[in-house]
């Protein structure tokens, strides 16, 4: 099943991922309303796209108490259950690669979901080509 690659040393900090990734979800631009992040270090021009790469290890999903997050069986992202969701955000620090956040005002985790399958922030990436989709090697 393919994944999301994140190659850090190409991001360019331009964050067209972002915003993509907010309107897709949101239906609005805001950096708030992605499920993925870019930390950024200005003085260093130092980029680093945050974004859950659907792991093996789904440690988020065994970090949640209450069994609201699941994978789903036909993309292999992690889903959300906004009802059985209480917001204890066990499963952010249960992340190892920062991708898993909360945002304010909002009960439940921003996790990606690959938007369905085919990831919108891949394709405005394609010229830096800091994330990817592919098969894992």
């Amino acid at each position: 099943m393919k994944r999301l690659h994140v190659n850090q040393d190409r991001c360019t900090g331009c964050e067209s991922c972002v915003l993509t990734c907010s309107f897709e979800h949101g239906e609005r631009f805001g950096l708030h309303l992605a499920r993925i992040r870019v930390s950024r270090n200005e003085e260093l021009a130092d980029f680093r796209p945050k974004v859950c790469i659907q792991c093996e290890g789904r440690f988020c999903v065994a970090a949640c108490p209450v069994g609201a997050l699941s994978v789903d069986e036909k993309t292999g992202a992690i889903r959300v259950s906004e009802d059985l969701c209480t917001g204890c955000r066990q499963c952010e620090p249960a992340c190892p690669f920062g991708g898993v956040h909360f945002s304010e005002g909002i009960q439940t985790p921003f996790i990606c979901d690959l938007c369905g399958g085919d990831p919108e922030c891949v394709k405005v990436c394609q010229l830096p080509q800091a994330i990817t989709f592919v098969e894992p090697s």
